[in-house]
This record gives structure tokens, C-alpha cells and sequence, in this order.
């Protein structure tokens, strides 16, 4: 029989485990919120809130045409040129898979994300591949990778 302290730190530990991915799985929706808009105003409307969700040296890949944004700055060109080629987004986020080992995790999330661009309304469906590590401010973006599996016009 284990001892009520052997339980009492097996379930602290749990709990840990549980706050971090839902700290992990917030931070993804808030990435998709602070991207969404052009409503009421611009589709990523605060970059400053946008890029504080990395770390300064973190990977933004969301384009196979384009290289991978590496670092503040890039991250931040990057969402200023989704705010123009992209003046209307809406995306859904779903079935998160996170797995936490320490202070870094990995997770894969589903998404679909609805879009205006050309005059046209598109969809594209697909997951966002993720590497986090915690730091002082919370849990951060080392990585975040779009792998889209279809796209399609919807007008």
C-alpha cells in the first residue's frame, strides 16, 4: 500500500501535468484568436501579442512556399503580410494530442481555417505541429508548423 504522502505527490504531479496542457492548449487559441478577423477591424490585428506567444528564437512555418520565420522579427513581417493577403480569417481548432516532458512539450492540434483572399472565400484543412518550452512568462511556441492537407475555393 502506498503512503498517503507517495499519493499526495503522485497527485500534485497529475495536476502539474494537466494545468501544463491546458496552458499548452490555450496558448494554441490564442494564436488562432489574435490571428482571426476582418469583421471588425484587421485579421491579426496585434502583432505585439502575436509574437510574444514565441520565444525569441522560435520557428513560425505555415507556408511551404516560403522559408520557415525564424525569430521575433520574421514572425512579425510574417503576420503583417497574412494581415493583407489574408484581410478575413476565421479558424477552428481541435482533437489536441499534447504530450508534456518537463518544461517542453510537443502537441499536434487539427484546424480548419476559413479565409478571404482574391476577391474568392476559401477553406483549408489540416494540423499545426507544435514544440513548446515553459518560461517565466507561461508556456511559449518553439515551434510552430502548419501542415496543410487540403485546400479548397468556396466561391
Amino acid at each position: 500500500m502506498t503512503s498517503v504522502e507517495d499519493r499526495v505527490r503522485l497527485l500534485e504531479e497529475q495536476l502539474t501535468e494537466l494545468r501544463d496542457v491546458r496552458a499548452i492548449e490555450e496558448l494554441a487559441a490564442r494564436y488562432h484568436s489574435l490571428c482571426d478577423g476582418g469583421w471588425a477591424g484587421d485579421s491579426h490585428p496585434d502583432l505585439d501579442a502575436l509574437v510574444a506567444l514565441w520565444v525569441p528564437d522560435g520557428v513560425y512555418d505555415i507556408n511551404a512556399a516560403r522559408p520557415p520565420c525564424r525569430g521575433h522579427d520574421e514572425i512579425r513581417a510574417q503576420f503583417l503580410r497574412l494581415r493583407s493577403s489574408m484581410p478575413w480569417i476565421l479558424h477552428t481548432l481541435m482533437n489536441p494530442e499534447v504530450e508534456v516532458r518537463g518544461d517542453t512539450a510537443t502537441a499536434r492540434f487539427k484546424a480548419v481555417a476559413y479565409y478571404r483572399r482574391g476577391g474568392g472565400s476559401h477553406v483549408v484543412v489540416g494540423s499545426y505541429d507544435g514544440a513548446f518550452a515553459r518560461t517565466p512568462d507561461g508556456w511559449r511556441f518553439t515551434s510552430w508548423v502548419a501542415d496543410l492537407a487540403h485546400g479548397d475555393v468556396l466561391s
